[in-house]
């Protein structure tokens, strides 16, 4: 039996590379299904803890990754300023009476009363920064806060997932969170090479300064092979990086990143594990 982190580690990022091209399945893992698959399976297998399980949803858009944990008994606080998405999370927070709060809130690096919120004509596109894709229809003003300054006011005690999705302001909120006071189990970060204020440079330096918080990468590469400027939302898992030394290069990388404890052989085995079912 493989015990050793260094050891999962070798074998997750072998099995990744030579799985990849071979398994359709594999290429087809989107966030949605990282979510269904390696990061429900991973809590779902640790030691039950008192309470319930709670995530922050930053991005929350329609609440389908939220809808995952909420389905396995977790709280979850939402945040999604974009109105076009008001009305699908109102009806998660009726499936889920009690256990979903909802905040019409952008999420940043300051405490804001009224910041400019770009709504751009897709629904799933809009933040604080122009999007690559679709258009701009209006801006509106929307409060915007600083995740752990809130989730303080909020009397959150604890946060198991924090899944981030903000269409380009991501490593922002990232970088504003109070780490002492909430550090996360899982983070779920979304990246993407299409905006302009994001590079492998900017992951490097990310990645560099997770690692001073106690977290290491595990990166989801995907390519859309040209059908984002078709407005057509399909794409593929082109490759899964857990070696620090390697990022996405491709200028038209994007995806996201899992980051989890160090030394958490419990999440490299799980995603052995899935990657050997797929």
């Amino acid at each position: 039996m493989i015990d050793s982190v260094a050891a999962l580690l070798a074998k997750a990022q072998h099995l990744a590379d030579t799985a990849i091209t071979a398994s359709p399945r594999l290429a087809g893992l989107t966030d949605q299904t990282v979510a269904k698959t390696l990061i429900r399976d991973f809590f779902r297998s640790l030691p039950t803890l008192p309470g319930r399980r709670h995530m922050a949803d930053v991005g929350a858009a329609h609440g389908s990754i939220a809808e995952v944990f909420l389905c396995d008994g977790w709280t979850a606080d939402l945040f999604e300023p974009d109105p076009a998405c008001q009305q699908a999370l109102q009806r998660l927070l009726a499936a889920y009476p009690g256990r979903a709060r909802l905040f019409p809130f952008a999420v940043g690096k300051e405490n804001l009363e009224r910041i400019q919120f770009q709504q751009n004509a897709i629904t799933g596109l809009s933040g604080l920064t122009t999007s690559p894709f679709g258009a701009t229809k209006g801006t509106i003003p929307v409060r915007c806060v600083r995740l752990g300054d809130f989730l303080a006011s909020q009397n959150v005690t604890r946060l198991d997932f924090l899944k981030i999705d903000t269409e380009g302001s991501d490593f922002e909120v990232l970088e504003a969170h109070n780490f002492e006071k909430f550090p996360a189990t899982l983070i779920f970060v979304e990246y993407s090479f299409y905006f302009l204020s994001q590079s492998p440079d900017l992951l490097r330096a990310v990645i560099g300064w997770m690692d001073t918080h106690g977290y290491k990468p595990l990166i989801f590469d995907y390519s859309d092979d040209g059908n984002f400027r078709r407005d057509n939302w399909e794409h593929r898992l082109v490759s899964i990086h857990l070696d620090v030394a390697r990022v996405p290069t491709r200028p038209d990388s994007f995806g996201n990143i899992l980051f989890y404890r160090k030394g958490d052989a419990h999440l490299l085995k799980t995603l052995i594990a899935l990657i050997e079912k797929l």
